[in-house]
């Protein structure tokens, strides 16, 4: 796994320090990570995914897949992500309103659904 976080620091074009401040994570984390010292925990993959949504899960964990998920292939971090209200003012978070409300779902295929709650928890289940 520490071969695939590095990719994804190759890829995002960042330092291993700017991920670990985006992780909320201490530096000497990521460094022995990366060094080979320690494996991922739960807690840092956790965050690892829940900061960076479209990350493939599964890439991650095996290698297998691509590293981005959808169709887009961006990596912005969650709190790139807007807020957008519906008709019934409830609140979403998406990239622009319109991928929210209006997906046109024919050529796609659903790989997992994340329930974000608010007191930090989540529940994620995978489609097949």
């Amino acid at each position: 796994m520490k071969d695939r976080i590095q990719k994804f620091i190759d890829y995002k074009n960042i330092s291993p320090g700017e991920l670990a401040d985006m992780l909320e994570v201490q530096r000497s984390n990521i460094s022995h990570i990366l060094n080979g010292r320690n494996k991922p925990g739960a807690s840092f993959i956790e965050k690892f995914l829940l900061s960076f949504p479209n990350v493939n899960a599964r890439w991650l964990f095996t290698g297998e897949g691509n590293m981005v998920m959808g169709a887009d292939e961006s990596l912005k971090p969650v709190s790139d992500i807007k807020e957008v209200k519906d008709e019934n003012n409830v609140t979403y978070k998406s990239e622009n309103k319109e991928n929210i409300f209006r997906s046109n779902t024919s050529s796609k295929t659903l790989e997992k659904v994340v329930l974000l709650y608010s007191d930090g928890t989540f529940l994620s289940y995978n489609a097949y």
